[in-house]
């Protein structure tokens, strides 16, 4: 059954459980707004923002930048191909600290604490709906998660959650308890999931994702056909290509350097702006470091290395398969809204 009813199937085969993460790293991320003595006697308001925990603080943030026209820009790429030194800088700019602008925020809202009356506070909660719709794309409007599952979910386990999976899923995932759980989950609703990436790879419209977009609907027809091992493979050089096509060589070391094992340096989230962090951070954790020739067991969890240089029945999957269709999604789509039209 799809997105709306009872899981698909059960992968009774496939039951990797967490990500050993090691010992816990402080994210180093950005804290909530203080405005408890701006708006304490307005509890809707007092309580969204206390559900949105830190990321209210980042998400308002980013748009007064976009409002009050700071230095960040909007992330913006060459068309057709990436211009390396181009490409460089404006990923620079796309991952500068927002450091300040939550001052900046505070203190455009001080007048309507000054000066309460109902229909400023109207236009605060607009202006709230109106970041929440363009900061996270419509599988998250219903359920934006906050900072503690966006780091557990896209960090510590490499699920991604932009674009796709739909709402259901996301929400399932979010209640369940484990990670354990959370990838059966993924394997019981495989058939929903295929059927939301490509609902979603049919929405990609810009010319320079469309050679992807057209092998991504083609992991879509070998899973839907049995045939995961060639669907897990495709998706996995296919990500590769998009991050070579896209990227230079110094933006892919810094989004893909996954050293987490050997040094216990986790991908950062407060390190990018919303879309960058939410979308890259399944793809870092993709690229856990490999080295066959070093002894290194083949992981059970979707890696971009062991599915090139480690196939075998541990790691070429139909749950694996799936992971790897949801990321070339996830990014492609990011791509699709991001990249420039072409004029």
């Amino acid at each position: 059954m799809g997105e709306d009813g009872e899981p698909d199937e059960f992968e009774d085969k496939d039951q990797a459980g967490e990500h050993d993460s090691g010992e816990s790293e402080d994210a180093g991320l950005t804290g909530p707004i203080d405005l408890s003595g701006f708006y304490a006697a307005f509890n809707p308001l007092q309580d969204y923002v206390r559900k949105q925990n830190a990321w209210i603080g980042k998400i308002l943030a980013e748009s007064a930048a976009v409002r009050m026209r700071p230095v960040l820009p909007r992330i913006v790429l060459d068309y057709p191909l990436i211009r390396m030194n181009a490409m460089t800088e404006n990923l620079r700019r796309q991952m500068a600290d927002l450091t300040g602008f939550n001052d900046m925020v505070r203190q455009a809202l001080q007048p309507l604490g000054a000066a309460y009356r109902t229909p400023q506070w109207h236009g605060v909660f607009a202006s709230l709906g109106d970041i929440i719709n363009r900061l996270y794309p419509e599988n998250l409007r219903d359920v934006t998660p906050n900072l503690d599952d966006l780091e557990k979910l896209l960090v510590d386990e490499g699920i991604p959650l932009m674009w796709v999976p739909g709402t259901q899923t996301v929400h399932a995932l979010l209640e369940a308890p484990d990670a354990a759980t959370r990838r059966r989950i993924i394997g019981r609703r495989w058939k929903g999931i295929v059927n939301d990436c490509e609902a979603v790879l049919e929405e990609v419209h810009h010319p320079a994702a469309q050679d992807a977009r057209s092998f991504a609907l083609d992991v879509v027809h070998a899973l839907r056909a049995g045939h995961t091992s060639a669907a897990q493979a495709l998706a996995a050089n296919l990500l590769d290509s998009i991050l070579q096509r896209h990227f230079d060589k110094a933006a892919r070391i810094q989004l893909t350097k996954n050293d987490f094992k050997a040094k216990g340096i986790k991908f950062k989230l407060d390190d990018y702006k919303f879309k960058v962090a939410c979308t890259f951070a399944p793809v870092w954790y993709a690229h856990a470091r490999y080295f066959p020739q070093n002894g290194d067991p083949i992981p059970r969890t979707f890696g971009r290395h062991p599915s090139a240089h480690g196939v075998s029945r541990t790691q070429y999957s139909r749950i694996n398969a799936v992971y790897a269709l949801m990321l070339v999604t996830s990014v492609i789509k990011f791509f699709d809204t991001e990249l420039p039209s072409r004029r």
